[in-house]
């Protein structure tokens, strides 16, 4: 082999070295950048977890009122997951079948809670307005009785929105949407006992007094509470 020969050897694998070299950067760097959108969508779910909880505190202090047959004009604010709608079609091919599964589910689940929030919105200030100064029990009477379903709905929405979240977070790898397994029988055994919660809190709402839910301040409710996710007190007015 000439001298010419040997450069010409160099210089071929000096371009195979830095082409393997560019490839290996490429695909770390992919695998980084999945990395990094998998743990952004993470994240979401853990910031959509807790305004979740405060979407069920405003509704279970709702369903108080409506058991004292009153109507609140007030609603729940949007939960925004605006990470997942940007950056899902990007780490789409890097998530396993049950994660692609769960996430579409809870997102479009949140979809369909921010729809009813928006509607329930114009319902209770379209009804409020019509009988802020009405005379007529009846009509009133109805009224307390279809924004009080409204308002059953929407507990449920987001109560199943906030399960389906927390199963999740506490499967990242594998969460699993089964039928007639493990997870379809944790699901149901929840769906259970929210019917029952639902109806001790508005049970438990009408021994409550229609002035506490004048209050903007109540000190013995930060008192009694011993976190931001304690749950609910169905004895006691909430306010929010």
């Amino acid at each position: 082999m000439n001298f010419i020969d040997e450069k010409v050897l160099i210089s071929l694998i000096s371009v195979g070295l830095g082409w393997l070299l560019a490839q290996g950067t490429s695909l770390a760097k992919d695998l980084w950048g999945a990395q990094k959108l998998k743990r952004g969508l993470l994240h979401e779910l853990e910031d959509i977890k807790e305004q979740l909880h405060r979407v069920v505190m405003l509704y279970a202090r709702q369903l108080q009122i409506y058991s004292l047959n009153g109507i609140e004009p007030s609603a729940s604010i949007p939960i925004y997951n605006m990470f997942f709608k940007q950056y899902y079609k990007d780490v789409f091919s890097r998530l396993n079948r049950e994660q692609r599964r769960s996430y579409q589910l809870i997102h479009a689940s949140l979809d369909t809670l921010n729809k009813k929030n928006e509607d329930f919105a114009k319902f209770t200030g379209e009804i409020y307005k019509d009988l802020k100064d009405s005379k007529d029990d009846t009509a009133t009477q109805r009224a307390v009785g279809l924004w009080g379903d409204e308002v059953t709905v929407l507990y449920m929405t987001a109560k199943e929105v906030l399960w389906h979240v927390n199963y999740h977070l506490k499967n990242k790898r594998n969460p699993a949407l089964d039928i007639m397994g493990p997870m379809h029988k944790s699901y149901l055994k929840f769906a259970e006992e929210l019917r029952h919660e639902i109806k001790k809190i508005i049970e438990q709402g009408k021994n409550l007094n229609r002035e506490d839910f004048e209050k903007i301040y109540d000190e013995a409710i930060f008192k009694k509470s011993n976190s931001s996710h304690a749950a609910p007190q169905p004895n006691r007015a909430l306010n929010t």
